[in-house]
């Protein structure tokens, strides 16, 4: 049974756009779609403007779920749940001849992408109980099923454990070598891991075993839009409208692809089409103001950003270091709408 499900999610693409992604989901397909990013400068704008020494990093969070950078952490993490959590994990649920050494820092700029809410209990508390929710009555590592090391994989990818959710869903392919939602979950965590020649190759074999399915061509879509393929993406987005033509997470994610590609004509057209299927897309409509702006029509790219901000204030912190609405730097109406904005975020 596949169920709706609404989250916030920070952009791949710099800046921090916050977008409401809608995500069919099911007990075997627990990982959203990829949402859309923000329309900030592409990952190749700002790895060309980092000096020799720069670390570039793709995306700053402003308003989302915010999550503990996991970094070395997660590759302790195995270890240091027996001891700091109090609860003894199952047999099953250990891992199995190797640690987490896949979460590096290409974590950090993804971290907040559907992140769970942050609580005060640690992290190995949290991941303890999480792990108690899973069917207990699994007799040995040798009886597995694909569908246990699935809910398993689950489990540690909706805690933020990427690299031990990929370990998991290996472990259901092997066991079921055409399991196509495997897959596409495991390309989601890679996504999320920084490894994206392995999400590539996942959503790949996923759209082999599953021709058309919407949801894992958006996904690849979006991670050919971060790294800057742009006809690539669009080719994606394309295809997955065609089997969803009113899924407004797509017709952005292609405005996105079409903005960062050139084309803001094309842009415009996609987020006014969104704007105009969900009054309340808040990405829709801050999408449609910067192409506007791309295309210098002042008037325009304000009553957008005037609509998005109305919806999500947040979007101020973006809008005022954008440089594709440079052409609204100064404008005396734009600084308005950013301080009436930055004052209801403050609040």
């Amino acid at each position: 049974m596949r169920t709706l499900r609404r989250l916030v999610f920070v952009a791949m693409l710099g800046g921090a756009l916050v977008g409401l992604a809608r995500s069919l989901t099911s007990r075997k397909r627990p990982t959203p779609r990829v949402p859309r990013p923000s329309a900030s400068p592409s990952p190749a704008d700002e790895a060309a403007s980092a000096g020799p020494g720069d670390d570039v990093v793709i995306g700053a969070p402003a308003v989302a779920s915010t999550v503990q950078p996991l970094g070395s952490e997660a590759a302790r993490a195995d270890s240091e749940l027996m001891e700091t959590s109090g609860t003894e994990l199952p047999a099953w649920a250990q891992p199995e001849g190797a640690s987490d050494d896949t979460l590096t820092d290409a974590f950090n700029a993804l971290a907040a992408q559907a992140a769970p809410e942050p609580t005060e209990a640690p992290l190995p508390e949290r991941l303890a109980a999480a792990l108690a929710e899973v069917p207990a009555a699994i007799p040995s590592p040798a009886s597995r099923t694909a569908e246990s090391y699935m809910d398993e994989g689950n489990v540690y990818f909706n805690v933020g454990q990427f690299g031990l959710a990929i370990e998991r869903y290996g472990k259901a392919i092997e066991l079921a070598p055409d399991l196509t939602a495997a897959y596409y979950n495991r390309a989601n965590a890679r996504t999320r891991a920084g490894d994206y020649d392995g999400a590539r190759a996942d959503y790949d074999r996923a759209l082999v075993l599953q021709p058309g399915d919407a949801d894992t061509l958006n996904n690849r879509g979006m991670l050919h839009l971060y790294r800057a393929a742009y006809d690539d993406a669009l080719h994606d987005f394309d295809a997955a409208l065609a089997v969803e033509p009113g899924d407004t997470t797509v017709i952005v994610n292609r405005g996105l692809a079409h903005l960062h590609g050139g084309d803001a004509a094309a842009a415009l057209v996609d987020f006014t089409e969104a704007a105009s299927l969900d009054a309340q897309d808040a990405a829709a409509h801050y999408g449609a103001g910067q192409a506007a702006a791309a295309l210098g029509n002042r008037d325009e790219a304000l009553r957008h950003l005037k609509r998005a901000l109305e919806i999500d204030a947040a979007y101020a912190r973006e809008a005022a270091g954008d440089p594709k609405l440079a052409v609204l730097q100064g404008d005396s109406e734009f600084m308005k709408l950013l301080r009436e904005s930055g004052s209801r975020t403050d609040r």
